[in-house]
């Protein structure tokens, strides 16, 4: 008995509009089979912490970020080959991952419990992000795109811990996985234990 041949592509393209530059089209068309990701700079980072102490100020603001308990649990072996397999998964149009079993994703809830890191606060959104903006302009664009005007016309970083670090974090993964699915990209940032 001849096996009828099954497409592996997703049964319907209504939401899934970047599928002709995503990942998984360049493996279905033979491509990309046996390239895994490369994690950026992360061995730089263990090895530097431990070959150096960080002295007491550092510590304290590591400590009011909530990014010492990082520290604290210290460096994780990643599975390179599961990261590589999430990432072709990663659908940019959703910020989801599309599993046979159905739909997944990381939450804000899941960055706070597993590393407490803070979600609730203000939005680390820093000025210099933004170089051809003055602090005006900026107050001026955040007004107009959000309807939220700071108290304070310059954003000062001596509260950091009312800052929503864990939203930052999560943020930047989400941006990292879903330029990483899409193209033939070999490497990949962010705060990749969250995977």
């Amino acid at each position: 008995m001849e096996v009828p041949h099954v497409d592996p592509g997703p049964a319907s393209l209504e939401l899934l509009l970047l599928q002709a530059e995503h990942r998984s089209s360049y493996i279905w068309e033979g491509q990309l089979l046996a390239q895994t990701f490369r994690a950026r700079r992360v061995d730089d980072m263990w090895d530097f912490l431990r070959a150096h102490h960080l002295q007491s100020r550092i510590v304290r603001r590591l400590q009011d970020t909530g990014f010492y308990r990082i520290i604290e649990i210290g460096r994780l072996q990643l599975d390179l080959s599961l990261i590589t397999a999430l990432i072709e998964r990663w659908r940019p149009e959703t910020h989801t991952f599309h599993l046979p079993i159905g739909e997944a994703t990381i939450m804000l809830q899941d960055v706070e419990v597993l590393y407490g890191l803070p979600v609730d606060g203000h939005p680390v959104a820093l000025p210099y992000a933004l170089r051809d903006y003055t602090g005006l302009q900026y107050m001026e664009m955040l007004q107009r795109l959000t309807g939220f005007q700071p108290a304070e016309e310059a954003v000062l970083l001596d509260d950091l811990p009312g800052y929503s670090w864990g939203a930052a974090v999560l943020g930047l993964l989400y941006r990292q996985m879903c330029r990483a699915s899409m193209g033939i990209q070999r490497d990949i940032a962010g705060f990749l234990p969250l995977l």
